[in-house]
């Protein structure tokens, strides 16, 4: 099981009035719990790939830490991870313009900045989104986000 909180109480109306505060007030905690008959019960994820991530990642983390089989789609997200720790809509950072990436110690990352490797996944990832929700879902029936047998 995952659990986590998708955000803070609304009663924080003077947080935003500091513009250090913001990306703070976007972290919750969050924590995989496996049940004990799990092989991967007592094993804790290492801090790297688990200090910081973002919701679109919780499925790929629960995945990689079960040790099960993936689909392409999760093996893509798990890779993605890899490359940007963590992301968000806009907003989150006080810019209402761009999304937020994060590096593994939660220091911003500026897209233009990111690894080459790391954009061509980012955009991979618009195009996979794009596809799945408004396109017209030319992932559907290759396979693509099916869980292995």
């Amino acid at each position: 099981m995952l659990f986590y909180g998708d955000h803070l109480p609304g009663f924080y109306s003077t947080a935003y009035s500091d513009k250090k505060n913001i990306l703070g007030l976007h972290e919750t905690d969050y924590f995989i719990w496996p049940n004990q008959a799990s092989r991967s019960a007592n094993t804790k994820l290492d801090a790297v790939s688990s200090g910081y991530t973002s919701s679109n990642y919780f499925s790929a983390q629960l995945a990689e830490h079960l040790n099960a089989k993936v689909s392409p789609y999760l093996a893509f997200l798990a890779e993605m991870h890899q490359a940007i720790p963590a992301m968000s809509v806009p907003d989150s950072s006080g810019s209402s313009s761009a999304p937020t990436y994060l590096d593994s110690n939660s220091n911003l990352i500026k897209k233009k900045n990111l690894s080459k490797q790391a954009k061509q996944l980012l955009h991979d990832y618009q195009l996979i989104q794009y596809d799945m929700s408004v396109g017209k879902n030319y992932l559907k029936d290759t396979g693509f986000v099916d869980s292995p047998k």
